[in-house]
């Protein structure tokens, strides 16, 4: 069974001021036993030559990947390549998919509050996900995830455990164990034939409140200190 964590960003992302680079996390979830990873910056795609080899030396499958927003919907997209940049809608989305057959397409916490929630969108292109987000952010009372089970159960997708993690100490909040080997192929083909185990224990509310601010935080003074730069 792979250890394996299919939402994660880094500080390469363009949405979010992370203090870490891919690099780091890398070697950070190599030290926490996960075999297989897939980088999901937002809205742009993240994979190279050299971030590649870097994952093989920490004995780590990198998967290529994106959280892309279509209306400001959140979508992650697994084993894709860097045309996925040009899709802005459903019907790019099942165009690609298309033309692109290994790829994993999986809504991203899709019925937790907010505008980036697909909520009524999933079910109207349920036909282009292969699986659903399972969110770390749940507690044992306050549970966004539970519709997201159902549809799951409902359409026969698979429910895919993350951590979502905007930093390095929370990429074990939520991930799963894959019954696969370890190349890509075998990875997308056993996800989408749902032979995972689910690890997502509750978490605190202050826990998700504590990591919402420090993102918030981290994003205002990036903008502070460019403004800064500007003014000098």
């Amino acid at each position: 069974m792979l250890k394996c964590q299919f939402h994660c960003h880094t500080g390469e992302d363009i949405t979010h001021a992370l203090p870490f680079s891919a690099k780091e996390l890398i070697s950070h979830a190599s030290k926490k036993g996960f075999e297989v990873v897939a980088i999901t910056n937002h809205r742009k795609f993240f994979f190279n030559e050299d971030i590649k080899k870097h994952a093989e030396k920490h004995n780590i499958l990198l998967i290529p990947g994106i959280e892309l927003e279509i209306r400001r919907k959140h979508i992650i997209c697994l084993n894709v390549d860097e045309d996925i940049e040009r899709v802005k809608s459903f019907e790019d989305l099942k165009k690609y998919k298309k033309s692109h057959p290994d790829c994993f397409i999986m809504a991203a916490h899709p019925f937790f509050p907010g505008f980036i929630s697909l909520k009524k969108l999933l079910l109207k292109h349920i036909d282009i996900f292969d699986g659903i987000e399972l969110s770390y952010a749940h507690t044992k009372v306050i549970n966004f995830n539970r519709k997201a089970a159902h549809t799951a159960k409902k359409f026969y997708k698979p429910l895919v455990a993350t951590s979502d993690s905007h930093s390095i100490k929370n990429l074990s909040d939520g991930y799963i164990k894959l019954d696969a080997q370890k190349n890509i192929k075998s990875v997308i083909e056993n996800l989408k034939k749902n032979r995972i185990k689910n690890i997502s224990p509750p978490v605190s509310i202050w826990k998700i409140l504590i990591d919402i601010t420090k993102v918030e935080i981290q994003d205002i003074q990036k903008k502070f200190s460019h403004k800064i730069k500007c003014l000098l």
